[in-house]
């Protein structure tokens, strides 16, 4: 990937940069909103608190939610030009190596081979790029910001959001293990199928010549089902493991608000330095804790999906 990479032009690069400023401005609104949860959440259960206050608060979170949508809309158009015109480079690039091949060494990489990395490949390249550049550069900014918001707001709520963290690293590496070398399959059984189609629309006159219709439509069907197989295995791993990050990632809300249920109740009377009530403050910081601990969850499951997505690309 290193390598291909070096085929991005300097301008692609400047907006790559452009993008990395976007995502930040992005990820710093949205973890901004809950701090204006935090204090909508005080202002309404203080005694006295006016309507005007919880207007201007809200006002303040909806136009950062503003923000955080017109830097994904800036990232995903960069992202979208970055990746279209570098595919088409390649495209052509790998077009005109394959040109300058000779008879013998077409043959050594197979004729069905080479359309399937001129157009599949480049494809998925292409999509790495863009999933790359709103994801994997997002996600770990997302994490770093969101983990240095909890600190210091519980200890019990940060082993509870490390332990959701460890199942879904744990789920990954099992998807990493089992999926990834059929997703390798996938790229050979690709190729079969196109050489099949190849083969039989390239030398239609002489299958139907001698009557071998049957013979090439077994062919073709036996790859057919080959490929058809594998990606029936691929997409119901992925299928069955979303049902399981709903799992991990309510089952990480009902945690947090359980344990903040035993806080809340062991907090005491008095008023904090801020003039807020303990208990109110456990409250407060235990629905901001929930906000910040599913971005943490949240960013944790891009990467791992890109660590997956990555062998295939």
């Amino acid at each position: 990937m290193v390598k291909i990479f070096q085929y991005l032009k300097p301008k692609e690069w400047l907006a790559v940069a452009v993008s990395l400023i976007f995502i930040v401005l992005q990820v710093y609104l949205e973890l901004k909103m809950p701090e204006y949860m935090y204090e909508i959440t005080t202002l309404v259960q203080t005694p006295g608190s006016v309507m005007q206050d919880i207007w201007e608060t809200g006002g303040f979170m909806l136009l950062c939610a503003l923000g955080s949508l017109v830097g994904a809309v800036a990232v995903g158009f960069l992202a979208s030009r970055i990746a279209t015109s570098f595919a088409q480079r390649l495209r052509s690039k790998l077009f005109n190596k394959v040109e300058s091949f000779s008879v013998e060494e077409i043959n050594r990489f197979s004729i069905s081979s080479l359309i399937t990395r001129s157009t599949n490949d480049i494809t998925q390249v292409q999509m790495l790029i863009i999933i790359a550049l709103q994801i994997v550069i997002r996600a770990p900014i997302m994490a770093v910001m969101a983990i240095s918001k909890i600190i210091g707001k519980g200890v019990e709520w940060s082993i509870v959001t490390g332990a959701g963290v460890l199942l879904i690293v744990i789920m990954f590496a099992i998807m990493m293990i089992f999926v990834v070398p059929q997703f390798r399959k996938m790229q050979t059984q690709i190729d079969n199928v196109t050489r099949a189609m190849r083969e039989n629309l390239t030398g239609l006159r002489v299958v139907r010549a001698y009557n071998a219709e049957a013979y090439q439509e077994a062919k073709f069907e036996k790859a057919n089902k080959e490929l058809t197989g594998t990606q029936m295995f691929t997409t119901r791993a992925f299928a069955a493991m979303m049902p399981v990050m709903t799992i991990v990632m309510s089952g990480l809300s009902l945690a947090i608000y359980w344990v903040g249920a035993y806080l809340v109740d062991g907090a005491g009377m008095g008023m904090t330095v801020s003039g807020v009530p303990e208990k109110l403050e456990v409250f407060a910081n235990m629905v901001v804790f929930s906000q910040y601990s599913m971005q943490i969850i949240m960013s944790f499951m891009m990467l791992a999906m890109m660590m997956v997505m990555l062998p295939i690309s």
